[in-house]
């Protein structure tokens, strides 16, 4: 050890040590905690916090059944071509309005105007050959009533003894080929108006092809889908349009088959679509007869009071449709529930302090559950989301 001259080292020995600052960081840290304690606690027990809820009173409840949908409509049609041609004009695209009977494409079919052409020809001669044949049975009945006569007489002088036999023969024979003639020429009559007969069918089918070449809409609605172009070549039974009567569309909705005995026609429902979050009211329509062998369930047409302003055939949607009205009962909304252990309850706010409560249930609907015992008319419930015991609370309003 180095010391410095005229100091005696044994005093450096003895000289006072300095007191550590541990200590004191100690009671800082012993004082930062205590206060933190204190905060936290009056934080979590005596500072009031804003919590959403509302007042429990008696109301309606509505018992509904939900299902998954599909948009689909009851009155629909595929515009079509009839026969082999081409494409000339089309005249309406998606999304067009048609009325009933509205040309929407036509066809080039170059051999239809000839076909008519010369089945029209035909027609009109076979109609002359008929008159031709007409004619030589006419002459032919003359004939015969001619000829009838001239036997008649020739028998009566026979048997006077005035004609010869051999006259009353040749009158006989003439009489019988005029019988022949007659026959004849009717069998000619009926040719020549089966041969007219064909032809006005030829005209009849030269003129329905010619009309197939023009596409018709066959009910009034909207285009929803066009699947050829101007130019393209058709063959007999190629879909070209498709329209659909908005008036008609509806959803059909699958429920479980428990369900079928609480759907009947007319209960009021509720649509909403997965773009748009306000629902649409309507009614039931009708009830499927057929339950699906693998899923258990079957289907019910749902006509709806308005439409989306944008919509689809096939379009998704969730139903909701009112079987029951109970009350006045209390009720809670489903989301306040709390299960703890097993068992249903909810919070409460009871002298500014937050309470969780054991309830028995009641009927549930799709938004709200019927509150039997636990808790009573008039005191505030809240909704669930870090809540605690002995919290201390404030009731914001009623839940939107």
């Amino acid at each position: 050890m180095n010391v410095k001259p005229g100091l005696d080292p044994f005093l450096l020995l003895d000289a006072p040590v300095p007191r550590p600052r541990r200590r004191r960081g100690l009671r800082l840290a012993a004082l930062v905690t205590a206060a933190l304690a204190i905060a936290f606690v009056g934080l979590r027990y005596f500072y009031p916090h804003v919590v959403e809820g509302e007042v429990l009173r008696p109301g309606i409840l509505d018992i509904e059944l939900q299902g998954p949908g599909t948009l689909s409509a009851l009155s629909e049609a595929s515009v079509g071509s009839r026969i082999q041609a081409r494409i000339e004009e089309l005249a309406v695209d998606r999304n067009d309005v048609v009325a009933k009977g509205e040309v929407l494409a036509r066809l080039a079919f170059d051999d239809l105007s000839g076909e008519l052409g010369a089945a029209e020809a035909s027609a009109q001669a076979a109609e002359r050959g008929v008159s031709a044949a007409q004619a030589e049975r006419d002459r032919a009945t003359a004939t015969l009533e001619k000829e009838r006569a001239t036997h008649e007489r020739q028998v009566a002088l026979f048997a006077k003894g005035v004609a010869s036999t051999a006259g009353l023969e040749d009158a006989l024979a003439a009489r019988r080929e005029a019988e022949a003639e007659l026959a004849r020429t009717g069998r000619a009559v009926e040719q020549a108006e089966a041969e007219r007969d064909a032809a006005i069918a030829r005209i009849a089918v030269a003129r329905a092809q010619l009309d197939d070449s023009v596409l018709r809409a066959p009910i009034s609605g909207v285009v929803v889908s066009r699947m050829r172009h101007v130019g393209e070549m058709l063959t007999a039974g190629s879909d070209v349009l498709h329209l659909v009567d908005p008036a008609s569309l509806v959803l059909t909705a699958r429920l479980d088959e428990g369900a079928m005995s609480a759907i009947l026609p007319g209960q009021a429902a509720r649509i909403t679509f997965s773009h748009a979050g306000t629902p649409i009211s309507g009614h039931v329509l009708r009830l499927g007869r057929e339950v699906d062998e693998e899923t258990r369930e079957f289907e019910i047409d749902i006509a709806l009071d308005a439409l989306p302003a944008n919509w689809a055939l096939g379009q998704r949607a969730m139903a909701r449709i009112l079987i029951e009205q109970r009350g006045p009962v209390l009720t809670v909304p489903t989301s306040f529930l709390v299960w703890r252990d097993g068992r249903p309850g909810v919070w409460v706010a009871s002298r500014a302090r937050a309470r969780w409560c054991e309830v028995t249930l009641g009927e549930a609907g799709m938004e709200r559950v019927e509150i039997r015992h636990g808790i009573a008319a008039g005191q505030n419930i809240l909704k669930p989301g870090g809540l605690y015991s002995f919290m201390r609370v404030r009731l914001a309003g009623p839940v939107t």
